[in-house]
């Protein structure tokens, strides 16, 4: 299933970095970036993660690839990026890169509001209105277990 009003944001002005990553990416420069923003991932660093997997989204200097785009986001999320997280839980709801999951979808989108991701707000209220009780439980369980695993606040 599809949320149409759900938009998966792909904006990274509106998320301050400070490195060579995502200087190169907002140069458009998508080619040296790619092979610089995928070492600094590989390294760790959460802003090259979400620009990496923003790059194989939309098959910027990179060849498009959905599962390597929620692989990357998935990991910038799992660092506490509150852009990665609202990204990796639409895509979860959409079903983008890997089966649709709207309990963790649910979750991520919720510990991105949490962070002060400001546009997840809107996306945790839609989804929670296709949750079940039930499905809400699982989702709070979930949120937990993320928080625990990754250290998250």
């Amino acid at each position: 299933m599809r949320y149409p009003a759900i938009l998966l944001f792909l904006m990274l002005s509106q998320t301050v970095f400070a490195n060579k990553c995502i200087d190169l990416v907002q140069k458009e420069e998508f080619y040296e970036a790619s092979d610089v923003c995928t070492a600094m991932a590989k390294k760790g660093d959460s802003n090259a993660q979400f620009a990496l997997g923003i790059m194989y989204y939309q098959g910027n200097g990179v060849m498009a690839d959905i599962g390597q785009a929620q692989k990357w986001i998935r990991k910038s999320a799992e660092k506490n990026h509150k852009q990665g997280q609202y990204n990796l839980g639409i895509m979860l709801a959409n079903g983008q890169g890997s089966s649709a999951d709207l309990v963790e979808a649910y979750a991520w989108l919720k510990i991105s509001a949490d962070n002060g991701f400001s546009d997840a707000s809107g996306s945790v209220t839609q989804l929670g209105e296709e949750l079940s009780s039930t499905e809400k439980k699982q989702a709070a369980e979930k949120i937990k277990s993320i928080k625990a695993e990754f250290k998250l606040k």
